[in-house]
Formats: structure tokens, sequence, C-alpha cells
């Protein structure tokens, strides 16, 4: 899940026409891309630590967040890219939370959604000792995981889903939009420092 950036052609002519070599303007659009798609990286990583995108990080220095970068994808074109590469872990996870979706279980019956903040802080029931599964036989609810406490009181952990709809979040739209002023400037420093020499 990316967002390209890419320096458009009335842009590049403009830009060569104020040197004389034109190597130095396409190695200065090249940079400067790229400069601009790092810091709109950061800024979207601050904005997901923040809570601004409507998303809630569990482990705020890991798992999405983590995986947003700026990186060049060719520097000949130029053409950057801001958002989560296609081979991170989270990239599944970005494309949803961006787009929206329905996600369903793949290898088991179905899906465990934690609601303690133990359960929360585990990656899956599995982590927790001690649960059992208490069906409830009212039509539509679905089964709990939990321990059994002391006088038969429930200490509810988990509640699994047949599936689970996300709605569209567009973190990385937005997050983008937020983060352009902050790109344009750092673009439109690299290429100062480039006018200057020429």
């Amino acid at each position: 899940m990316i967002v390209t950036l890419e320096i458009t052609e009335a842009s590049k002519r403009l830009i060569a026409r104020h040197t004389k070599a034109a190597d130095q303007a396409g190695e200065a659009l090249a940079r400067g891309l790229e400069a601009a798609a790092v810091a709109g990286a950061d800024k979207i990583r601050e904005g997901l630590v923040r809570g601004d995108y409507d998303l809630v990080m569990q482990h705020p220095g890991s798992g999405l967040a983590a995986s947003v970068f700026g990186w060049m994808i060719d520097a000949s074109i130029p053409l950057a890219a801001v958002g989560v590469p296609s081979d991170a872990p989270a990239a599944k996870y970005a494309r949803i939370l961006e787009e929206g979706g329905t996600i369903r279980p793949r290898t088991a019956r179905a899906l465990a959604v934690p609601i303690s903040d133990e359960a929360k802080r585990e990656e899956s029931p599995r982590a927790m000792a001690g649960l059992v599964m208490i069906s409830r036989r009212m039509a539509g609810k679905p089964p709990l995981l939990a321990r059994v406490l002391r006088g038969g009181r429930l200490q509810v952990h988990w509640v699994l889903l047949k599936s689970v709809t996300i709605r569209p979040r567009r973190w990385l739209s937005r997050g983008t939009q937020d983060a352009l002023p902050e790109m344009t400037r750092v673009f439109e420093g690299v290429l100062s420092e480039y006018v200057g020499t020429w």
C-alpha cells in the first residue's frame, strides 16, 4: 500500500531550463523527491502514533507505524513512494485499513478478537493459559474464550467471530495529505541547494 510521488513533465522542463547540465537537474529532482518521501513517511508515522487517523496503535513503535517508509523507486524518472512496502509484514493490514474490507479466518474456524486488556497484549489465545470456550445459546451470540474464576465467575478475554468487516480508514491518503506541506518544504530545500550551484 503506497502513494507514489512523481515530478510532472512541465516541472522537469522548468528545472532543466535553470541549469546548463541536464544531469544536475535530474539529480536534484531525484534527491529532492526522495527526501520528500522520507519526510512524508516520518510525518505519517508520527500521526499514526498520535492516533490521528482513527487507528489505535497497541504497540506504537511496531506494526503498521514501524512499517511506513519513504523511498526512491526509480531515480531516472524520478519516482518515489510513501507507504508500506508490499513485502513488509504489515502490508496486508495496511491495505485493509486504508480501503476497508472483510476479514475471514483462513486456517481456523473463527477469528479470535481480543476484548480484555490482557488479551490485547497477546498475539493469540494460545498464548494465554487456562482459557475455556463458552458457547452462548442465544441466537446470533458468538462464543467467548474466558477464564473461570472462583465461584464460577467468568473473566472474558476473547470473542470468536466468523468474520470482521473493517471500514475504510484512509490512513495513508489522509496521512499523505497532512504531510504534503512538510514534503513540499523538504523538496524545495533540497532543490534550493542545487539552484545555488547552477
